[in-house]
């Protein structure tokens, strides 16, 4: 696919900046790093079509596809990612929902846009230009294989819930929704895919349960300290029973601040602290079988 597929150029303006420090890194390949430096202000795109064409024998052969009833259910997801220390990717892929056995496959998911930079609603709305006329036009016309037959396209979004607010127009992912709306009751901005049905947009289940992870965890800081039980003895015991659970976890004091700062959790992690980590050490037993 990689070499029949052309992969079109994308200048992105404005250039993408953020100074910040990637406190969770998803990719530290040097190489691949110092090309993404090199590369920031720009990005590579794919016509969804190109895919569908490619794809679609193969999917007719194993009876996924049926010319009989000739409708693609069209996922589209996108998430932002941290490489190295101070470089940001955003890539948005395509997914065939007709392909139930296989939709979680990671080869199943097909690159549509890749560029160095971050998740922004003023670069997104300029980056993604091509796949919004795309999209639109494969909503209205749907459109025909390399055999001349046409097909119908249900277009469906999910990501997780930064990127699904930020595409939809919304403030801010963990704001208030407000009401001075421009086009859409709810919306600050319009819906960068405004051609897929509100119904059709679901938030990504294991990222929303990641975050709520987040959050019970940082109840239990907040109890401690309502408790008056936050202080080095708390924090030694939180690290040994980490220790003893066999996940990496350490706390440090923000710079220039009385702030205690602690390792963001990998999902495996959480899942290991959610069943195995013992509150009883830290609660008293009611309350550590209350949370």
């Amino acid at each position: 696919m990689n070499e029949i597929i052309p992969i079109s150029l994308i200048n992105i303006t404005p250039s993408p900046s953020d100074n910040s420090v990637n406190s969770e890194i998803h990719i530290n390949d040097a190489e691949i790093i110092d090309n993404l430096q090199q590369s920031i202000g720009k990005g590579g795109r794919r016509d969804i079509v190109n895919i569908l064409r490619y794809l679609i024998p193969g999917l007719l052969e194993r009876n996924v596809l049926d010319i009989t009833n000739p409708t693609i259910h069209l996922r589209i997801s996108g998430d932002g990612r941290n490489v190295g220390r101070k470089v940001k990717q955003v890539m948005v892929t395509c997914s065939i929902l007709n392909d139930l056995d296989n939709i979680y496959r990671p080869e199943n998911y097909y690159t549509i846009i890749l560029y160095s930079g971050i998740e922004k609603y003023e670069i997104l709305n300029v980056v993604l230009e091509p796949l919004i006329m795309e999209l639109r036009k494969l909503k209205e016309e749907g459109f025909r294989d390399n055999q001349n037959r046409e097909w119908k396209v249900e277009l469906y979004f999910s990501s997780d819930w930064k990127f699904l607010a930020i595409c939809l127009g919304l403030n801010a992912a963990n704001n208030q929704i407000r009401e001075n709306y421009t086009f859409y009751k709810g919306h600050v901005r319009p819906a960068i895919f405004d051609m897929i049905p509100l119904q059709n947009w679901v938030p990504d289940e294991l990222h929303i349960m990641l975050h709520i992870t987040d959050v019970l965890w940082r109840l239990v800081i907040d109890e401690l300290k309502f408790r008056n039980t936050w202080g080095d003895r708390a924090r030694n015991i939180i690290v040994e029973e980490m220790k003893r659970v066999d996940v990496k976890f350490h706390f440090w004091l923000e710079v220039g601040s009385t702030n205690w700062q602690y390792t963001s959790l990998m999902g495996q992690d959480k899942l290991i602290v959610l069943q195995h980590f013992d509150l009883t050490k830290l609660f008293p037993n009611s309350r550590a079988t209350q949370i």
